[in-house]
């Protein structure tokens, strides 16, 4: 049974001027031509092929790759491992909009205290002793590649081997080596300071004293986004003490913020500095 191009485009929910195009290039070409009238004429055999085409294209596939797909006529396991790839794809689209979301609802409930400084910060000076502890440096992003480090340290720490002989001996942190903001390839170390000795250690990790520092301290309670505000009153402090701060810059988290909320955010900021 044969269909003109307009009831074929009705039954296919595709419009005519797609099916045209799909003839052009040589994707989907009507049975039949009319040499008179140029009408295309398509049969019902051809309905599962243009259910292959939409559904291919709303999966994100283009036209040229929709094409060497069926043109090459692969079997039904490629075609699953390859909607398997773009359903990954899709979830991690997902994920990075809700992580989206979560970011536009924080600003959302900032609006109303934009500008507003929390009040009960204070800034000392003192010196931390050296410190013991498992690291990891890498280059990266600060939310990413701090979060992601820390994981794998818990998991070193958590191995057969290390689980009974190691023991945590204060909060985790994060170490940042850069004098300026980057965006991608920030100098970071992450750490938990330990006691005891590690019998199974991964390459790439590092078991280590970081040295004593004196420096300008800090302990802030309150949503992520009043960090840079904190900051600037920690160099303002530097500034009004004739103090240089030099990097690397400490933050303990006393509270983590992978697992705390927004508002339960406590920190702990170690800003070393020379003295003039």
């Amino acid at each position: 049974m044969l269909f003109k191009i307009g009831d074929f485009s009705r039954i296919s929910r595709v419009s005519i001027r797609t099916l045209r195009y799909y003839d052009e290039i040589g994707l989907l070409r009507p049975v039949q031509v009319d040499q008179a009238t140029g009408y295309r004429y398509y049969s019902i055999e051809q309905l599962p092929e243009i259910n292959r085409i939409n559904m291919l294209k709303n999966v994100g596939l283009s036209l040229e790759d929709i094409q060497e797909l069926l043109n090459n006529a692969p079997p039904v396991d490629y075609i699953k491992q390859l909607l398997q790839v773009k359903k990954s794809e899709i979830q991690e689209r997902i994920s990075l909009d809700k992580e989206k979301l979560r970011k536009v609802e924080i600003w959302l409930n900032r609006a109303g205290s934009e500008g507003i400084l929390p009040t009960d910060i204070h800034i000392q000076r003192k010196t931390v002793p050296a410190l013991r502890v498992i690291s990891k440096r890498e280059i990266g992003t600060y939310d990413e590649t701090t979060d992601r480090i820390l994981s794998e340290l818990r998991q070193q720490l958590d191995r057969p081997g290390n689980i009974d002989n190691v023991k945590i001996t204060g909060p985790v942190m994060g170490i940042f080596y850069d004098d300026e903001y980057k965006e991608l390839d920030a100098d970071i170390e992450a750490a938990i300071p330990i006691s005891g000795e590690l019998s199974v250690i991964e390459e790439g990790f590092e078991v280590k004293t970081l040295p004593k520092i004196e420096g300008i301290f800090t302990i802030y309670k309150g949503p992520v986004y009043h960090l840079n505000e904190i900051y600037a009153q920690i160099i303002d402090y530097a500034e009004q003490h004739n103090l240089k701060l030099v990097t690397p810059i400490r933050e303990l988290y006393l509270t983590y913020p992978e697992a705390d909320p927004e508002d339960g955010l406590i920190i702990e900021i170690q800003c070393p500095f020379k003295s003039p």
